[in-house]
């Protein structure tokens, strides 16, 4: 029988802060005056407290079987690698309280679930809140500073097959006396995101904060973090399959704030207070709003330091270093303050301004994280029976939050309408209409909330049509996307397909479109887009009918036909693009742009030009 319950058991037990980490970021010099006030620079402590209802799908590491202490005193090794064993690619959430979890060695992601067969990944790992959620590495444990070790491995088989895996709300601290140690090892693809996370190393010391330099690491979104200490805060590495960041803050590193050294990543609001460089960009790096401190001797050093790469920046200050910038090709003021900054010669085919479009951006919104009490939970035992009914009646029973507890496939023969007081639908890594039974699965109308997200779905099979002019954010979601309506739409962390109307806004952070033909077609809407993965053929975005497209990297992933279609078409309209290809089977894009004005059409073909960057800009008539 399909049940939908209403509950008030909440998971929820303790509490601890850590000060040092707080005190920094407060006494951090202001920002204000050397960006405009709706940017976001660096990280902020989440005050989100993360509570569920007590259901199968959330796995309490404090209660039986696994009985975690979080006490800050007990081993707790044992107990959480056995949870993450028998819930690896289960697509359940494993919730820790808040509580110092004390462990010894490294905890690790297996490529076999509970039952012997493979996982693909779909693991969750949510704490209660970030400051109170701390998984601690025991004192001089990992002393080897040249065989570094993570407090948690969280993947990388040898294939780009480990899939929608998230870590949230979640301190990770090495302690003190580990020079060997690395804070988190995190590894997704097509989508998956570490966001709410602090990694702190107690004495400073440390091989690396967030080591992401795992072959075939991506598409995956990295948001609201902090990394103090460490060698290197920040690691990417290996051509595939491209890093998204958004509000980074980087403090007291040691040899290094942020290093790319061969991965395709867009970063936007880096903060960085460190003695050392605060990036090195050895491949290729897209760096919007960064506040970039220099401390001790980083005087006689720059900022940035730019290999033999193609690199874009963007309203960057830095301040106490010797310059913003420095390396190959100089397009650009290297600072200390770089209104815009780019490596080569940008591609314009009808000439005229050669910097980006500098569109508006606005942050993802939220809705506040509902008591236990305010939502109404979907529970369908057997997946061949139709739960459109039940998640129907979720929708209508006064909740605003639907929770879909099941842990992967769910039946939907008809649509389910998203409307009354419903503002969060929230998923597991589950995939409604596993079985494509409807057409679309959900219709968002509307209803009391100005803002409506969808998040956690590894995909929604049968599509999302959109019949409201209120704002939908998705996020950690999966669909095609259509709209009955314009309205404010936001993607965070999307694998999918969509399509916007006439004059709508977009924004979209990780995008990652795999679809043949055209893969995204502005006809005469704004667009801005931090971190663009595709791949297969087709063109990658066609802009038309006075639309404005921004995209800032990363790259195509081309796999078939690259000679099909031009990669970037723009028809009397705006673009900008920052974006980069990696192809190994010899068939890449052959015409990289096709750009028509007043019935004049020019061509860029390989060779001719690039896409780091391509300017377009329409005349204003």
């Amino acid at each position: 029988m399909n049940q939908v319950r209403r509950t008030t058991a909440v998971l929820s037990h303790g509490r601890i802060v850590i000060c040092v980490v707080v005190a920094a970021l407060s006494a951090s010099p202001a920002t204000s005056q050397q960006v405009p006030a709706t940017t976001a620079i660096g990280a902020a402590i989440s005050q989100n407290h993360v509570t569920f209802p007590a259901c199968a799908t959330v796995i309490d590491i404090t209660k039986p079987p696994y009985n975690a202490k979080g006490d800050g005193r007990t081993d707790d090794s044992d107990a959480i690698q056995k949870a993450l064993t028998d819930t690896m690619g289960a697509h359940k959430i494993l919730y820790f309280p808040d509580g110092t979890y004390l462990v010894s060695r490294t905890l690790r992601y297996t490529k076999k679930d509970s039952r012997g067969g493979d996982a693909w990944g779909f693991n969750w790992l949510q704490g209660q809140s970030e400051a109170g959620t701390i998984i601690r590495l025991k004192d001089g444990v990992f002393t080897d500073a040249d065989r570094p070790q993570p407090i948690l491995w969280g993947g990388g088989f040898g294939s780009a097959d480990w899939f929608h895996n998230y870590i949230q709300n979640i301190t990770f601290d090495v302690g003190k006396g580990n020079p060997g140690a690395i804070g988190l090892d995190f590894y997704s693809t097509n989508s998956g995101a570490i966001r709410d996370v602090q990694i702190v190393s107690q004495d400073g010391a440390g091989a690396i904060g967030l080591d992401l330099g795992n072959d075939m690491n991506g598409p995956l979104l990295v948001r609201n973090v902090i990394v103090r200490g460490f060698a290197i805060g920040i690691r990417a590495a290996h051509s595939v399959d491209s890093q998204t960041f958004e509000r980074i803050s980087l403090l007291g590193q040691s040899k290094c704030g942020f290093a790319n050294d061969g991965q395709s990543i867009a970063i936007r609001g880096l903060y960085s207070e460190n003695a050392v460089t605060a990036l090195n960009a050895n491949s290729f790096t897209c760096l919007l709003d960064a506040t970039l401190i220099g401390t001790g001797a980083s005087r006689s050093i720059p900022a940035i330091q730019v290999g033999k790469t193609r690199f874009f920046a963007r309203n960057v200050t830095a301040r106490d270093y010797q310059t913003a910038i420095a390396g190959e090709g100089t397009a650009g003021d290297p600072g200390p303050v770089v209104a815009e900054f780019m490596t080569g010669k940008p591609t314009s085919p009808f000439g005229g301004p050669v910097q980006s479009l500098n569109l508006p951006i606005e942050e993802t919104p939220e809705v506040p994280w509902d008591d236990a009490d305010a939502w109404a939970v979907v529970e369908v035992p057997d997946e061949s029976a139709d739960a459109s009914p039940a998640l129907q009646k979720a929708v209508d029973s006064g909740a605003t939050t639907v929770f879909v507890a099941n842990h992967r496939k769910i039946m939907l023969k008809s649509p389910v309408t998203i409307r009354g007081k419903v503002r969060r639908v929230i998923g597991c890594g589950n995939e409604p209409d596993y079985f494509r039974a409807s057409r679309p699965d959900f219709i968002i109308a509307n209803g009391a909330a100005p803002v409506v997200i969808f998040e956690h779905f590894a995909n929604i099979n049968g599509g999302v049509v959109v019949d409201t002019d209120r704002t939908v954010v998705f996020r950690s979601a999966g669909t095609h996307l259509t709209f009955r309506k314009k309205c404010d739409v936001f993607l965070e962390d999307f694998c999918g397909c969509v399509e916007p109307l006439p004059g709508q806004r977009l924004w979209a952070r990780q995008l990652n479109t795999e679809n043949q033909g055209t893969h995204l077609l502005n006809d005469g809407a704004t667009i801005w887009i931090l971190g663009y993965k595709t791949e297969r053929g087709g063109t990658l975005i066609h802009t038309k009918g006075g639309g404005r497209t921004e995209l800032f990297g990363t790259f195509s992933y081309t796999t078939t036909a690259g000679k099909l279609a031009p990669m970037f078409v723009t028809e009397d309209a705006s673009a900008f693009v920052f974006f980069n290809e990696v192809c190994y089977t010899g068939d890449p894009f052959t015409t990289l742009i096709r750009e028509t004005r007043a019935g004049v059409t020019r061509t860029v073909e390989r060779g001719q030009g690039g896409i780091a960057p391509y300017v377009g800009v329409a005349e204003d008539k």
